[in-house]
């Protein structure tokens, strides 16, 4: 694929694989290594040596150290891909001569208008000077957001609705491509390596969600979906995984009549997550809100079906599965009884889903994803 490329990837967040947003490029960055290109990174860490107080944090902006990179080292890269508003600034004034890719793991106005969905459907607090000062902050970001989008070579996201949102309100099109996320070879074949006993799965039925406890993932949704399984699935258990909360505070957001039967564990290793899955017999993920979803994608290499909010990133793999597992956003009633009808299946039927699963699962592969996105950035090259 022509001459190797040198490959610079900047990340707001800490550079760790345990955190959705950078383990993208991560992964990605391992997978151009393999193709024989050179990749570094500035993330987080590298702008930040100290840990900052969150004081610190609300006052300090990772665009302007990222800036002061790029301008000293930018020279030394063909391709820079960088987070949306890592980079707020024209090549020029980055004294870049390179491909500039923007990426987005979830488009910043798509949050936004979460955000404002949220305020309206769960209007818990009063407005406030703090809560005044945190939107101007997101101002900012947002700000930063589109100005990185637009001076962009390359727009790299995550699913087609943001593809279509950036061509139809920007007319971005012409440079926006969609590379979903994806797994390594040797995840894949550990999560294929699974024992899956359909009888066991269906005879002990096990819900699992993973993603941090928090209104978008859906938190607020959760106590009716718990009350409404167990009202026609008493025996059913629950699996709590990366929720970032204890087992207590989640306990109490979900207020159940019964405590036993619900596992929480706030943090895990990523490589530890196909041994927790392993059980699993349908996953959950009521999420508003996402980019792409790795909570439906690993479910999915486990063999166990997933039912979802119908949002991006979700429908990217469940629309390949059966568009059937994704549900209206917020509908809580057909969303549980979704569940409801997987879990009542017999044991050929879930055995053929399953395996149609992991067969999704293995479409998104890092090493093809990562092999498409050179052959783009390779094509916009200077």
């Amino acid at each position: 694929m022509g001459r190797p490329l040198r490959i610079l990837m900047v990340c707001h967040m800490p550079w760790s694989r345990n955190a959705g947003g950078s383990r993208v490029q991560l992964e990605l960055a391992d997978e151009f290594r393999k193709l024989g290109h050179t990749v570094e990174k500035f993330s987080y860490e590298d702008a930040f040596p100290r840990p900052l107080s969150r004081w610190e944090e609300l006052f300090t902006d990772f665009c302007n150290p990222a800036q002061k990179f790029v301008r000293e080292y930018g020279r030394n890269f063909d391709v820079i891909d960088a987070h949306q508003g890592n980079l707020p600034r024209s090549k020029q004034d980055l004294g870049f001569q390179g491909l500039l890719v923007a990426r987005t793991v979830g488009l910043y106005t798509f949050v936004e208008e979460f955000m404002n969905f949220e305020r309206k459907q769960w209007p818990t607090l009063k407005p406030s000077l703090g809560g005044a000062f945190l939107r101007w902050l997101q101002f900012r970001f947002n700000r930063h957001c589109y100005t990185s989008l637009k001076f962009a070579d390359v727009l790299n996201l995550p699913n087609r609705d943001e593809q279509s949102y950036v061509q139809e309100r920007w007319g971005f099109g012409q440079k926006a491509f969609v590379f979903p996320f994806g797994l390594t070879e040797t995840r894949l074949a550990v999560f294929s390596q699974i024992p899956r006993n359909g009888a066991d799965r269906l005879r002990n039925p096990q819900i699992a969600f993973v993603g941090g406890w928090q209104t978008r993932k859906g938190s607020k949704d959760w106590p009716e979906i718990v009350r409404r399984i167990r009202a026609s699935v008493p025996q059913a258990r629950f699996l709590f995984l990366g929720t970032g909360v204890d087992r207590q505070r989640l306990l109490a957001s979900l207020a159940p009549d019964s405590e036993d039967g619900i596992e929480v564990i706030p943090t895990y290793d990523s490589d530890d997550l196909p041994h927790l899955l392993s059980q699993v017999t349908v996953g959950a993920f009521p999420s508003y809100m996402e980019g792409f979803g790795f909570s439906v994608l690993e479910k999915l290499a486990a063999g166990a079906p997933v039912v979802a909010y119908d949002v991006p990133g979700p429908r990217e793999m469940l629309s390949l599965l059966d568009p059937s597992y994704l549900v209206p956003r917020g509908d809580v009633v057909q969303f549980c009884d979704r569940i409801l009808e997987v879990l009542g299946q017999d044991e050929a039927t879930y055995a053929q889903i399953s395996d149609r699963c992991q067969e999704v699962a293995h479409h998104f592969c890092w090493t093809r994803i990562a092999q498409e996105t050179l052959a783009v950035y390779s094509k916009f090259l200077p």
